[in-house]
């Protein structure tokens, strides 16, 4: 059965475009199928970051395509960047290149190109904007598009939110106000939470108090750690590719690849709903 997975995070850039990278990466050197789509509506963050100069942004292309019915899988191939990981490649749909063309990513669209790439792909890595609002538009205008429709509607669907945390007391802050947010929205939503940027040595007292805070203040105990590793993030930067081909022995690929094991294809989302997924830190 195929998973559709949301990573999610607050403004301020907590990371959740490189969580959404590595994290498809990751299941597609498992073996899966992976689609990664950039739905962000507010500007599209891989194809840049993994060096790809796309002015046709795929994901909006097969949302047009799917509006009139005539979606394919054929044509997610033709649309789709493929990108190796190591030893195996997984297929990107890159996001808008200019903020103004969000209305291309309506809710409608946005559905029905969900409902075709869940037929065709083990895995679907989404990453979604960081705006929850729905009250942006005229409320009495039932047909304007929404500026945030792709993400709620991705999120709505979504089996289950990553959702990233930057670990400073900014991220931290900016995380718990915008969960409570998100967790109003969709309170039955499975989610795994991920802290990101984690330093250690001398910061590593700044890092238990991130835990510690989210603990007290969200209710999250079980938080998922993601060493900040510039040396590898670096590398990656400069190859356009996952740390899983730029990278395959650093401490973060390693924590990633724990990352990705909750989500493997002998576990699925029967076992993040069962509760099997809960591991305190991912230590490599």
């Amino acid at each position: 059965m195929s998973r559709l997975i949301a990573v999610w995070g607050p403004t301020g850039a907590p990371g959740r475009t490189t969580v959404a990278i590595n994290l498809a990466a990751e299941l597609a050197e498992q073996g899966q199928r992976v689609l990664l789509i950039d739905a962000d509506s507010y500007g599209g963050a891989i194809a840049p970051m993994l060096g790809l100069v796309d002015e046709a942004a795929g994901f909006a292309a097969v949302c047009r395509l799917a509006e009139s019915d005539q979606l394919t899988i054929a044509e997610i191939e033709r649309l789709s960047h493929q990108m190796n990981t190591g030893v195996h490649n997984m297929s990107l749909l890159s996001g808008i290149v200019r903020p103004d063309r969000w209305p291309e990513l309506s809710a409608e669209r946005v559905r029905k190109v969900i409902g075709v790439v869940r037929e065709n792909f083990d895995a679907i890595v989404v990453d979604v904007g960081f705006n929850l609002e729905t009250d942006e538009e005229i409320t009495s205008d039932l047909f304007a598009p929404r500026r945030n429709a792709s993400t709620l509607t991705v999120l709505k669907h979504a089996d289950c939110i990553v959702e990233v945390a930057s670990a400073d007391a900014l991220g931290i802050a900016r995380f718990i106000r915008a969960h409570d947010v998100l967790v109003e929205e969709f309170p039955e939503s499975l989610r795994v939470i991920v802290l990101n940027k984690v330093r250690s040595g001398l910061d590593a007292r700044g890092s238990a108090q991130a835990a510690s805070t989210l603990s007290r203040f969200a209710g999250l105990h079980e938080v998922h750690e993601l060493v900040a590793d510039d040396k590898a993030m670096t590398s990656s930067y400069a190859a356009g590719r996952p740390l899983s081909s730029s990278a395959k022995n650093s401490k973060l690929r390693k924590q990633f690849q724990k990352l990705a094991g909750l989500f493997s294809q002998e576990t699925g989302v029967t076992a993040v709903k069962q509760g099997r997924f809960h591991r305190k830190r991912l230590s490599a």
